[in-house]
């Protein structure tokens, strides 16, 4: 194993050793990471196989190559790269961004463990067909939430999954399942199929302690005032709730014909 790659491997395993060293080879991977606009990457340096897994999202498929090439420069040649990067292209990744500045933490992962390395990506990736029913599982947080699930469309709506005039707002109990457009026997659901256009999108996932509105949103709305909205209530919770707790993720969606 050559020297880079060891010094690698020591920074993602052992920060507290040779800190200066291994501090400046964590922040060049991190600057790498963020050169790309509109795009979410994380590193996550896998011990059992010894790979550094690329995750994440760029604008467009080009993006990718300059951040492999400067990762390989930085590890040297014995850590493969497990390369796993999709395209949200543009305005949807450009949404993604205005959704991260709402004023919720999205996870603190990354800084408490040493081996992860950039932005929080997405949790989970769907893949649906012409015709199939939009069905998204996710679990609450550790604490008693309310949970509203958007979901973002190219062209710059928002849809709202739940709550919504069908599906009510609900308390959830902290780590509970929920299935968001599954059909729920003696409940009310949404049944929502896919159909063209065909793409890259995303939905969202935003937990808050307390409700976030005063009456549900219209089922569809502009995505840009609608998070303008949301900045507004979240910082009014804050500021009458000094124990308010919210967080958000996100899940990539990808349709496409049957």
């Amino acid at each position: 194993m050559d020297s880079a790659s060891l010094a690698a491997i020591s920074a993602f395993m052992r920060p507290d050793a040779a800190r200066a060293e291994g501090d400046a080879l964590r922040d060049g991977i991190e600057a790498a990471l963020d050169a790309v606009g509109c795009a979410r990457l994380q590193a996550i340096f896998q011990p059992e196989s010894g790979t550094l897994a690329l995750r994440g999202h760029v604008p467009e498929p080009a993006a990718a190559a300059p951040v492999r090439d400067a990762l390989r420069a930085r590890l040297g040649g014995s850590i493969p790269i497990d390369d796993r990067l999709l395209v949200l292209p543009r305005p949807q990744c450009d949404m993604l961004d205005a959704v991260a500045r709402v004023g919720l933490p999205q996870s603190a992962e990354q800084f408490t463990d040493p081996r992860i390395i950039g932005q929080e990506a997405h949790v989970r990736e769907y893949r649906y067909a012409e015709g199939e029913r939009l069905v998204l599982d996710l679990e609450a947080p550790d604490y008693p939430s309310y949970v509203y699930v958007d979901y973002f469309d190219a062209a710059g709506r928002v849809i709202h999954l739940q709550p919504n005039e069908t599906v009510p707002l609900e308390r959830l109990a902290p780590e509970a399942q929920v299935s968001v457009g599954a059909p729920r026997p003696g409940r009310p659901s949404l049944d929502i199929r896919i159909a063209p256009p065909f793409g890259q999108e995303f939905a969202v996932a935003f937990a808050s302690s307390r409700p976030l509105f005063d009456a549900p949103r219209p089922m569809v709305e502009p995505a840009l005032p609608y998070l303008e909205a949301l900045r507004a209530s979240i910082s009014a919770a804050r500021a009458d709730d000094p124990d308010y707790r919210g967080e958000w993720v996100y899940f990539f969606v990808t349709t496409g014909p049957g």
